[in-house]
């Protein structure tokens, strides 16, 4: 079996997340792909709290997302995040959503490529990672460091021709 990046992030599908298909809308795959990001960043040492003490966060400069099967009401699905690649300023990363049947079995529901870069609210531009967050994104690169790197990293949209 292939090696998993860590769960970051577990949720239930609500409610008000369907749409008219009886089915998970995709603007709320984003949305529970970003308060994945959000817990990840915190977890790295760049929560909230950091932020309005610091005026250093985080923001997302490009996404690339993949639905790959339905999630239903209240069906539990989970986050995975894998660290692509990174620099003094910006993270490369992958998120895959797991959903989980009442049955036990698990299934790939949706992909998320992403580009972060840390930024200075007051300046409003971007600028490098506290030493504390640093540390722990090359604590976390070196964990993961033997993790195959996703088959769909790079991916770009198109329709394919014969």
């Amino acid at each position: 079996m292939t090696p998993k990046a860590p769960i970051i992030y577990r949720t239930r599908i609500k409610p008000e997340w369907l749409d008219y298909n009886n089915h998970m809308n995709v603007a709320y795959y984003v949305l529970i792909f970003d308060l994945a990001g959000v817990e990840l960043v915190s977890q790295l040492g760049l929560s909230e709290a950091v932020t309005e003490q610091t005026g250093i966060s985080w923001m997302v400069l490009e996404n690339h997302i993949t639905y790959n099967n339905e999630v239903i009401l209240d069906q539990p699905v989970e986050i995975r995040c894998q660290l692509i690649d990174h620099d003094s300023k910006r993270l490369h990363l992958y998120f895959e959503m797991y959903a989980h049947t009442d049955q036990g079995v698990e299934y790939l529901a949706a992909t998320l490529e992403q580009m972060a870069m840390c930024v200075d609210l007051n300046s409003r531009s971007s600028c490098e990672f506290p030493a504390g967050v640093t540390e722990q994104i090359d604590a976390m690169a070196q964990l993961q460091a033997d993790l195959p790197k996703p088959a769909n990293i790079g991916r770009k949209i198109g329709i394919r021709r014969r």
